[in-house]
């Protein structure tokens, strides 16, 4: 299990998920809607835009819907959601901002949305640079349309009235291959190498 996948862990073991509301939006293999099942939260949901998806996860919630998330609308009641997770999927959304407002709309006050996204500074990426190669993000998957430095990430959901709290995770030391075991745990300042950004926000409203 990566660095990233047991900092998730973390911050899931910390929130009380029994009896909330779980979201899961662009659930991949529908692994992190296996593991929050074992708290026993309310209603587990989840939605993508693919039907592969779906028929991989519809047995793992209680409902899935089929949303393009570009479209600006996310397809769930106001104030309905607990917990969202965002895993890697920000950096696929062009129409990320009305993406972002529709989060914090279906939110609870008090709400808390996950995220984690490719580091497009990551330490490998620097030094890819140095021999002419593209940064990980870039590089590592064609459908990956926007990148976000930490700075950038504070900006918007700065302008959406919301604070933001990064966590520290590892960073790969291997050039030719990201998902190398050879890598090192960052703490504090280190954190800017990580491979991805992993950051919570709770809905303030």
């Amino acid at each position: 299990m990566s660095t990233k996948d047991n900092t998730l862990k973390i911050i899931l073991n910390k929130l009380n998920l029994f009896n909330k509301n779980v979201l899961d939006l662009g659930p991949g293999s529908g692994r992190w809607l296996d593991y929050v099942k074992k708290f026993n939260p309310n209603q587990i949901y989840a939605a993508d835009f693919s039907l592969k998806i779906k028929a991989k996860c519809k047995k793992k919630v209680d409902e899935f819907k089929i949303i393009n998330f570009e479209n600006g609308k996310i397809d769930f009641k106001s104030n309905s959601m607990d917990i969202i997770m965002v895993i890697e999927v920000l950096e696929h959304i062009r129409n990320y901002k009305s993406f972002l407002k529709e989060l914090i709309r279906i939110s609870k006050s008090g709400g808390v949305l996950i995220f984690t996204i490719p580091n497009i500074c990551s330490f490998i990426s620097r030094v890819r640079l140095l021999f002419g190669l593209l940064p990980v993000a870039i590089a590592s998957d064609d459908t990956h349309v926007n990148f976000f430095r930490k700075k950038e990430i504070l900006k918007e959901f700065k302008l959406l009235k919301q604070n933001v709290k990064f966590y520290s995770s590892s960073f790969s030391i291997n050039i030719f291959n990201p998902k190398s075991k050879f890598r090192l745990k960052s703490f504090s300042f280190l954190s800017m190498f990580d491979d991805s950004y992993i950051f919570v926000v709770k809905v303030q409203k």
